[in-house]
């Protein structure tokens, strides 16, 4: 695991975006963890979320033209990404976001910000994968109206976890969508650096929480 990956961690924690206890996810799920990109509301957080992004755009085997968030959350995502890559790596991309429903008036359409052309490397940033639907009909959107190349999606935290089918749902996702998914972290990395860690005079993930994720992989996480 790299540096930039377990200060992530620490900023997860430190910031209450990653949380241990009892929660109903998106796919009905009950999960032992939560992971809320909501929660970064000030402009240090953003700054710093969008530093990990950079890092982990950088790892593609692609350098970017564009950076793409689905809304809602995607869209600070995307522009913070983009001030990161400019102010950290000297790499100037553009940004665009999508609207939920198009904009009659006006400029119109459905996309704000630059609009993608063939020409175009999109890298997609958003915050989780868990059965990946949501952003394969993004892709599939995108691909449809623009043309676009989409060169990668990258999220903050894959939970390793099977799809509604039973399939590997990142590998679906990549499958289905043509591209390449990377990860700042997973939870695997979590169970690795976090156990028995004292942040902020407490410890970060205690002996039965760790447990109780793991038993929750047993039954919903992939092999890999």
């Amino acid at each position: 695991m790299q540096a930039y990956q377990q200060e992530f961690i620490d900023f997860l924690i430190e910031t209450g975006a990653l949380r241990f206890g009892e929660f109903t996810l998106k796919s009905g799920r009950r999960a032992p963890y939560f992971f809320n990109a909501g929660q970064f509301n000030t402009g240090a957080e953003i700054e710093r979320l969008g530093y990990f992004y950079a890092c982990a755009i950088r790892e593609l085997d692609v350098e970017p033209t564009l950076v793409f968030g689905p809304a809602y959350k995607g869209i600070p995502l995307c522009i913070a990404a983009a001030i990161a890559l400019r102010q950290r790596f000297d790499m100037d991309t553009s940004y665009g976001f999508d609207r939920k429903e198009i904009k009659e008036h006006g400029e119109g359409g459905w996309l704000v910000g630059k609009e993608p052309d063939p020409q175009d490397r999109v890298v997609l940033v958003d915050d989780v994968v868990t059965d990946g639907a949501t952003k394969i009909q993004m892709i599939r959107r995108l691909k449809a109206a623009c043309s676009a190349r989409i060169s990668g999606l990258v999220i903050a935290l894959d939970r390793k976890e099977r799809n509604a089918d039973g399939e590997d749902a990142v590998a679906a996702l990549q499958t289905a969508a043509g591209v390449t998914v990377r990860s700042i972290i997973t939870i695997q990395d979590v169970l690795e650096y976090l156990p028995g860690r004292s942040i902020d005079g407490k410890i970060a993930l205690t002996p039965d929480f760790r447990g109780r994720i793991e038993s929750y992989l047993d039954e919903h996480g992939r092999s890999a």
